[in-house]
Order: C-alpha cells, then structure tokens, then sequence
C-alpha cells in the first residue's frame, strides 16, 4: 500500500497547492495540543488515515462546502497542473465544478437529473448534456468531500500532532509527516518528503498540503499536491452562466 501510494502521488501526477501555508495565518496559537479532542484516528503516536478519512466524510454529509485541490509536477522531461475548485450542494442534487488541466478548461453543472460540461481549450468552447449516473461525477470522486485524496496518503508518510491553530473561529490540529515511514521501492527514491494536514475537533480536513521530492530512472521529480475545504453548511451553488448556452447547444 505504502509502495502504491507513493507512486501514485510521484507518478501519478497529483500535486500542489500553496493553500495549507495560507490557511495557517491568523492562527493565535493560544491553544495547546492539550487543549483539544483528537478526532478519529488521530494519535500523539501517528494517524489512521482510513480512518480519519472515513471520519471527514461522515462529517460533511448533509453540509454544502467548497472543496479546492491543485497538483503540479515539475521533471526535467515535463511539466503538469491541474486545478480544481468545487461547490457542493448538501444534498448533493446540485454540484458546480471548474476545472483546468492541459491547457484545457472544463466546466460542469450537476442537477439532479442533468450533467452539463463545457469543454474550453484557445477560445473555443463545447458543450455537452448527458443524464446524471453514478459515474457522471468522476472528476471529483466518491461522495465529492475528497476522501479519495486523503485516501492516497495512507502510508506514505507517520502524520503527528504539532500544534493548534484557531482560524476564524475554528479550532483545528495541526499535523505533520516528514516521510520518516515512508517506503522506497526500485522504480521511485524518495528524497525528500514533507506534509501538513489541518484538521478540527470532528475530523474534517480543512487542508492538506504535500510536498515530495524523488528521483525515478535517474529523473528528479518534484510533486506537490494541496486540498482545501471551506465554507462549510454555507457554499451555495449556483447556475453558471452558460448554462442557457450549453442547453441551447447543437453540440448538446
């Protein structure tokens, strides 16, 4: 598992945002790590991120939020983003997503019975409409809280708790893993391996940030991957814009 989500996130191309770094400021730091109750599988000796996952997403049921995650990966041989930003309704009957990767914008609007995508690369853009299936919301997976990120954590690195911040309001543990556990395998040496998570009382992860050095067949490659979640009970989800234009498209 370690060996497999290590190369998931060297390989595979899922990376990094700074908004962990932003979501630290405003902290007063008052509060000590014996002033809080760890969530579910959050320990002075490490994390269960199974579990912690399986928490996060109990806990944003029923609550519209904002769900952001960027990626990039730098090598000698090429350079990739992708860019991610999510409003989830709390039932989930109505999810807008924009996305960005390749050089391709995509756009989609989910209602309960319809998915709407816009596809935009140089100027140009189309449309489709297909029904809504279990499958239709790939792009952001599962019960769209992203678990299937924090999922692709466990192993490769031992999250501890560091310290307290309080953001606007909001009481949330700090934790920490440098990759001390983290396993090498023949085809990725990780050089250098660093990650903050910032999670409340219930078990929410409001950010996640990871940053991973390696080198594989000799090419140094550097991943950074970054989630956030916020406005939580109060995103709310409206229409896009194009929405009349994509309806009204031949394309559709």
């Amino acid at each position: 598992m370690r060996r497999k989500v290590l190369q998931l996130l060297v390989i595979g191309c899922l990376v990094a945002l700074a908004g962990c770094s932003g979501a630290l400021s405003g902290g007063d730091g008052a509060q000590t790590l014996d002033d809080v109750t760890y969530p579910a599988g959050v320990s002075d000796n490490g994390t269960n991120l199974t579990a912690l996952a399986a928490a996060h997403e109990e806990r944003l049921q029923n609550q519209s939020f904002t769900l952001q995650v960027s990626s990039t990966v730098n090598a000698s041989q090429m350079n990739q983003s992708v860019e991610l930003d999510a409003a989830v309704g709390a039932d989930r009957e109505q999810v807008r997503v924009n996305g960005s990767a390749m050089g391709q914008d995509v756009s989609m609007y989910v209602t309960e019975q319809k998915r709407y995508t816009r596809l935009s690369a140089g100027g140009d853009a189309k449309y489709r409409v297909t029904e809504r299936t279990p499958d239709s919301m790939q792009i952001v997976p599962g019960s769209y809280t992203g678990r299937s990120y924090l999922d692709r954590f466990a192993g490769s690195g031992n999250f501890t708790p560091s310290g307290v911040r309080v953001v606007d309001g909001t009481t949330l543990l700090v934790l920490r893993a440098d990759g001390s556990n983290a396993t090498q395998s023949q085809q990725v040496n990780v050089t250098d391996y660093n990650a903050t998570m910032l999670v409340d009382e219930q078990g929410v992860v409001h950010s996640v940030s990871v940053d991973v050095s390696a080198t594989r067949r000799g090419q140094e490659v550097r991943t950074r991957f970054s989630m956030n979640v916020s406005d939580v009970g109060e995103t709310t989800v409206a229409e896009p814009t194009w929405l009349d234009e994509a309806r009204n498209s031949s394309d559709a």
